[in-house]
């Protein structure tokens, strides 16, 4: 993709490299997804005349697939299912 310039002029480069990181963290969390295209994101700073401008671009790694990795669905051992629930019995209804 090609590179996208912030609008904002920072007064020091310290400030510029941190809402460098930032747009680049926010950017990554919304542009991959749990299953489907991982994409990394890189910043670049430069000097404009006495501001530093932030520029970002997304770049393609690969795609993602199985499971998200949240371990819901391990398999769990015996002794750990037993006597979790209580079964309810239901009457029948009388006629």
């Amino acid at each position: 993709m090609e590179w996208v310039k912030l609008q904002t002029m920072y007064d020091s480069e310290e400030k510029a490299l941190k809402i460098a990181s930032i747009v680049a963290t926010t950017e990554s969390r919304l542009a991959n997804e749990s299953h489907g295209p991982q994409y990394e994101v890189e910043t670049n700073i430069e000097q404009v005349e006495d501001k530093w401008q932030v520029s970002w671009r997304k770049v393609f790694v690969g795609n993602k697939n199985g499971c998200g990795g949240c371990q819901s669905c391990q398999d769990k051992s015996p002794e750990q299912t037993k006597g979790n629930g209580k079964v309810i019995p239901f009457r029948k209804p009388s006629v």
